[in-house]
């Protein structure tokens, strides 16, 4: 390889004169370039014996790492497409089999927030979904859906990956069109999503402000998916194209109005032997159980909660749950039989403002994700005892976190 570099005047110059002097040229001859044009210089991720949590921090565009067996906060890496502007991570969800970690990207909104969610459900733009390598959080690949991803679920057997969009703005915009109003179900097959060309997903029109998912067991053949925007739980036979979306109430209805909604279904999540789900309300304050063997809620179970409700967690046998609240700011340990309802209950507002998400780990204690005021103070990762309540330790994450995905040590 050969530059010539001209010294003494401007190229156009020389040019222009017809000639230029030998004496005024200096050569640098190189030899062929046998690198790696693009060198990997992330650093290696190494689980700990223990295990790690997966924090997305949702205004801060990075994900923090948190040490399952001391709960402390091993490691920060900035994640998204732009470098420059928020692209918002906010749901994350490992595939240790695969060796690969799925982040959902959901847009901050220029506009005033609304909804249990600031700056969430109220953007124009496109989400993401982000597949990324678990030894090293390079980009695998990813694929686009809609405004305002909400949850995201991966099949038991990695084999199915669904996508939530808690999009408000899209039933505010529709106020007397249900239909337009509904948010949508993106279906992906993680094996398609890649570097370039990754296939569209699969979206299936559910309901509105459509958010927390569950999947049944083990092949994600139906979703079960809180709608926020429906006072119901959305039943999505995945396997069948042309099956229609079941909606069941999550209660009577509290209002005459069609265009309100009086529950507010958020969160949805499975127990442990996949026979119930438990559905948090955030405005009517409680959480209620869903038969998947009747398609019935049994009232029986309902739990009313000071706060409202968000991502619970189940004990490891089914017998007991774990719910955070909002305002007041607390976490909850009670029974879920009717006959067995002994409940502990602690006041974390001095720890943890507004508790998000709880996390349990048989062999680690219980996780809460502590999302802060969403603008300026960093969010926090507790971890509690299970049976107490009381704090064992606690991590300082990045602005807004919003999600904790377990991986097992020694997945890549």
């Amino acid at each position: 390889m050969v530059i010539a570099r001209f010294l003494g005047g401007a190229l156009a110059a020389a040019t222009l004169a017809g000639c230029s002097d030998p004496d005024s040229i200096i050569e640098y001859r190189y030899g062929a370039y046998k690198g790696d044009p693009y060198p990997n210089r992330r650093p290696e991720i190494v689980i700990p014996d223990g295990g790690m949590g997966v924090v997305t921090d949702s205004l801060s565009d990075t994900i923090s790492l948190i040490a399952l067996e001391t709960g402390e906060r091993l490691g920060v890496h900035p994640v998204g497409r732009d470098p420059v502007t928020i692209d918002g991570p906010h749901r994350a969800a490992a595939d240790a089999a695969g060796g690969a970690l799925y982040i959902t990207l959901s847009y901050p909104s220029d506009a005033d927030a609304i909804g249990p969610h600031a700056v969430h459900g109220g953007s124009a733009v496109a989400g993401y979904v982000q597949k990324l390598a678990l030894d090293d959080l390079r980009v695998l690949g990813q694929v686009r859906v809609e405004a305002n991803p909400g949850d995201l679920a991966i099949s038991e057997d990695g084999r199915r990956m669904v996508v939530s969009h808690f999009d408000l703005k899209r039933a505010l915009d529709n106020p007397d069109d249900p239909e337009a109003a509904r948010s949508s179900l993106a279906v992906v097959d993680p094996d398609t999503v890649l570097p370039q060309g990754s296939a569209a997903p699969r979206l299936i029109p559910v309901c509105k402000a459509a958010n927390g998912i569950a999947l049944s067991r083990p092949d994600g053949a139906r979703a079960y998916v809180a709608c926020y925007g429906e006072d119901a739980l959305a039943i999505v036979d995945l396997t069948d194209p042309n099956a229609e979306v079941k909606l069941v109430p999550v209660g009577p209805p509290l209002s005459s109005d069609a265009h309100s909604s009086g529950y507010g279904p958020y969160a949805a999540v499975m127990s442990p032997d996949g026979k119930t789900i438990a559905v948090s309300n955030t405005d009517s304050r409680d959480v209620r159980f869903f038969d998947v063997a009747s398609g019935t809620f049994d009232e029986s179970k309902t739990i009313l909660t000071i706060g409202a409700p968000y991502f619970s967690a189940w004990t490891a046998d089914g017998s007991a749950i774990y719910v955070p609240t909002q305002v007041p700011d607390t976490i909850v340990r009670i029974g879920v039989s009717p006959d067995e309802r002994d409940a502990v209950s602690r006041n974390i507002r001095d720890e943890c403002v507004r508790p998000h998400l709880a996390e349990f780990d048989e062999e680690h204690g219980l996780f809460v994700v502590c999302e802060g005021d969403r603008t300026e103070t960093p969010g926090k990762v507790l971890r509690l005892d299970p049976e107490t309540l009381e704090t064992l330790s606690e991590a300082e994450v990045g602005l807004f976190p919003a999600s904790f995905a377990r991986v097992a040590a020694g997945a890549r």
